[in-house]
């Protein structure tokens, strides 16, 4: 995965929505707006995996579609990494500090 190019794409993405909506307006102004956006969209993820609905007998969605729902969390996060000014460097060495973290912790009975 190239985080950088998707950054990228989303970035245009972004301003595109943002001016056809809303004019000219910085990006950092649509935070809250995103993060929500993010929440949204892992639910409706867990919704087509219907991962949480013990009470259920009914099966998962098709791939396609969680995978669909996949792809839309992730226009979210990379919009919510943009409008805090993340960079692909950034992100990756914070997701490799984490990951071994992680491992650190389970290690030692996290």
């Amino acid at each position: 995965m190239e985080l950088k190019k998707f950054l990228e794409m989303q970035k245009k993405l972004d301003a595109v929505i943002v001016e056809k909506h809303y004019g000219k307006i910085e990006q950092k102004e649509f935070l809250n707006e995103r993060l929500l956006g993010l929440h949204v969209e892992v639910s409706e993820l867990a919704n087509a995996t219907r991962c949480f609905k013990y009470w259920s007998t009914k099966e998962p969605e098709s791939k396609e579609r969680i995978l669909d729902e996949y792809a839309d969390v992730m226009h979210l996060w990379l919009s919510v990494g943009q409008t805090l000014g993340f960079n692909a460097k950034e992100i990756e060495e914070a997701y490799l500090k984490k990951h071994k973290e992680n491992y650190r912790r389970q290690e030692q009975g996290y």
